[in-house]
């Protein structure tokens, strides 16, 4: 990942800090370390970046939340804030998608839990403990379990509406299409016209593939190593991801097919 994005998002997460720590209904005033870490790192990155000159509207809006004498900062304070930094990390990176929601039948688990390391392995990043939404939402996977107080449809709608470039992987089986839910996502799809990618278990016929998305889309199976290698090209253009190195890359991906083809011998 580049270091511009590394340093951007750490100063979202620490506009996120401030509002977790204003939610809980304590104060930010003079001298609080969170805010004053903000500052720091917010001068230090539009002073690297020029982002007065290279975005100055967006950077008068921040200066001005930017305050230096007594001062107190309230929630909706810190709520612009992070809408401005997400608009500079917008502007700064207009193609930079950042989520990837992996559309998928519950019985298709073992392929999708396998797919979601192998996309760990390619560089996206895990849930950690200060970032706790992770960049990947599979239902079935630990990483997209939903909290017991969200519904789940309005945690799937969100994909569809957020401000965020969104990448659908569309994990295509017989299992797939005998379900109501996972035709809807696909529909869902075609309807906000997403960027997606079908792919499919190893024995699933084509002549399956139903809906209103493009037939000519390509689509590849998982255990086809040379497409594989392409969509791992395709993720690291998608997510301004370092390379992984070829050999760390080989030993990933073939132990991916090694594991979707035994799966695979077992539902035949």
């Amino acid at each position: 990942m580049k270091q511009i994005l590394i340093e951007i998002n750490e100063i979202i997460s620490l506009v996120d800090k401030m509002i977790e720590y204003l939610s809980c209904g304590s104060e930010i005033r003079t001298g609080n370390e969170i805010y004053c870490e903000y500052k720091d790192k917010i001068k230090a990155f539009t002073i690297k970046y020029d982002i007065s000159h290279r975005f100055s509207e967006l950077y008068r809006a921040l200066d001005k939340l930017y305050f230096t004498s007594s001062y107190t900062v309230d929630m909706n304070e810190a709520l612009e804030i992070k809408e401005l930094v997400i608009q500079l990390k917008h502007k700064i990176f207009p193609n930079l998608f950042e989520k990837i929601f992996i559309s998928h039948r519950e019985k298709d688990k073992k392929y999708t839990d396998a797919l979601v390391e192998l996309l760990h392995a390619i560089g996206i990043s895990r849930q950690t403990i200060n970032q706790k939404e992770g960049m990947i939402f599979c239902s079935s996977h630990p990483e997209g379990y939903i909290n017991n107080t969200e519904r789940n449809l309005d945690v799937m709608k969100s994909y569809f509406t957020t401000k965020d470039n969104v990448f659908f992987v569309l994990f295509y089986s017989d299992n797939y299409f005998e379900s109501q839910a996972c035709l809807n996502e696909q529909g869902a799809v075609w309807a906000t016209n997403q960027k997606y990618q079908e792919i499919l278990t190893p024995n699933f016929s084509t002549d399956k593939i139903k809906g209103l998305l493009d037939k000519q889309q390509v689509w590849f199976r998982c255990n086809d190593k040379y497409r594989l290698n392409t969509f791992k090209e395709q993720l690291e253009k998608m997510f301004y991801l370092e390379p992984l190195a070829m050999n760390a890359w080989e030993i990933a991906r073939d132990r991916f097919i090694e594991q979707v083809e035994e799966f695979n011998r077992a539902d035949c």
